[in-house]
């Protein structure tokens, strides 16, 4: 890893997370909630609550659970971090999804960008295409689960209240 991109990932992954929460004064929450609300033929659009805070998801679509074509299903799972040699260090995984494995939440705009993975952003792109500001997102969401090693996600299709 080049010296540069290992400083810009220590400054997206370790200080800002931690700056943002100092500021924001962030409740932590040991539950997350992912709504689907968006099935299109090549994407799945949904919000992401933790705690107070949202988060606008993009997602494969829906295939059956097929692996690097599908979004896993409805549920609740378990998040634990691990460690990424693509996103770096302390990515939540989504864990005991039947028939899958290393299912990460991370950056990401449009579901090309996922391989059955989950990628947040702030805001939504026009005709819900995927995602905006992923980046700030994942600032934001890593700065609200700091001091959680683990947590719970229920993920729900249906509509946002």
């Amino acid at each position: 890893m080049t010296k540069v991109k290992h400083f810009f990932t220590l400054i997206c992954r370790c200080i800002i997370p931690r700056l943002l929460l100092k500021l924001a004064k962030v409740k932590h929450t040991n539950a997350m909630e992912l709504v689907r609300f968006g099935r299109f033929g090549d994407r799945t659009i949904g919000r992401l609550k933790v705690g107070e805070n949202f988060f606008w998801s993009v997602e494969r679509p829906w295939k059956n659970n097929e692996p690097f074509v599908s979004c896993i299903p409805d549920g609740e799972y378990r998040l634990i971090r691990r460690d990424s040699p693509r996103f770096g260090p302390n990515v939540w995984e989504v864990a005991d999804v039947p028939n899958r494995t290393h299912i990460l939440i991370h950056v990401g705009n449009t579901s090309n960008d996922v391989v059955g993975c989950i990628a947040l952003g702030k805001s939504l792109f026009s005709e819900l295409s995927g995602v905006g500001n992923s980046r700030k997102a994942m600032a934001e969401f890593h700065a609200n689960t700091q001091g959680l090693e683990e947590s719970t996600l229920t993920i729900t299709s249906g509509y946002l209240e």
